[in-house]
């Protein structure tokens, strides 16, 4: 079933989208029509929907400001842009700001509708598909540098407006050069992957997990104290846990490497807010701290 979302003023042009999707041949087709933007935004949060035919002009929005509001409440929906035969290179601009296909009021029916709703899916489909790429590093499925950069200004900026804290994670794979010369590059690639899972089973899934490339990888994870421990207080803690899963996994692997982890982590606090270049580097100057502290691994 495709699930349709009409966000149309016109009750005329509304009725006749309806019927000219009651036309089609394919009858698997679920519409709901409202005709306001803050009306179709709210009910975006109740209810799931394949794509929606969007008018530029409503009462509570105009031009570009109605695609840019829709794709930032949900920018996973893809967008039909509706418009009158004076608009067209408006509905163009759409297209070149998100929307997926846009169609022209009075020359609509079954086929022409259907076609650009279809077409509209599949396009944003493939785009998420390319973005997703994009953004992930391949050997360990983790967010790769851009992609952590990318997550991480989001939450930046959330945890800015909130007033919320979190934590940003370095950590190094020890030895890393070790394991290559030692037992060459397809062994440091897997421990590059043991690294990555573990970090995985570590964190939640709702962490922000990175390889930044070569043996570094980042976390950002919220703080979810009431009151934050002391910044050593709380790295111990991510240490040990660390450090007990390494423990089992060298056991229990049979690796003919051993696999050892460094890290260090500071604090974002919005109340004194840096840069997320500078908190990286915080972080980085611990995690070479607890680095040097540690017996080298043979």
């Amino acid at each position: 079933m495709i699930k349709v979302l009409l966000i149309e003023d016109n009750p005329g042009d509304a009725r006749l989208i309806r019927e000219v999707l009651s036309d089609t041949d394919n009858q698997n087709i679920a519409l709901k029509w409202v005709d306001q933007l803050e009306t179709g935004i709210e009910l975006i949060t109740k209810d799931e929907f394949n794509v929606v035919l969007l008018d530029l002009s409503l009462p509570d929005s105009h031009g570009m400001e109605t695609i840019i509001s829709f794709r930032e409440q949900a920018p996973e929906i893809p967008i039909v842009v509706l418009t009158g035969l004076d608009d067209e290179e408006v509905a163009i601009n759409a297209v070149q700001h998100g929307a997926q296909d846009y169609l022209i009021k009075g020359q609509v029916n079954s086929s022409v509708i259907m076609r650009s709703m279809r077409y509209a899916i599949e396009r944003h489909r493939l785009q998420d598909e390319l973005y997703n790429l994009s953004i992930v590093d391949e050997m360990t499925s983790l967010y790769n540098r851009r992609g952590f950069f990318n997550q991480a200004q989001q939450v930046m900026n959330t945890n800015a407006q909130e007033g919320n804290g979190f934590y940003l994670i370095v950590a190094d794979l020890d030895g890393m050069k070790q394991i290559n010369d030692s037992y060459g590059h397809h062994m440091g690639d897997l421990a590059l992957m043991d690294t990555a899972n573990i970090l995985k089973e570590v964190f939640y899934d709702s962490d922000i997990i990175a390889r930044m490339g070569g043996d570094e990888f980042t976390v950002i994870l919220p703080d979810t104290h009431g009151h934050s421990p002391s910044l050593d207080t709380f790295e111990q803690e991510m240490i040990l846990k660390i450090q007990q899963r390494l423990h089992s996994f060298n056991l229990n692997a049979g690796r003919i490497f051993h696999l050892s982890i460094s890290l260090g982590l500071f604090h974002y606090n919005p109340a004194m807010p840096v840069t997320l270049g500078e908190l990286i580097i915080q972080a980085d100057h611990r995690m070479y701290t607890h680095k040097k502290g540690k017996v080298k691994v043979q």
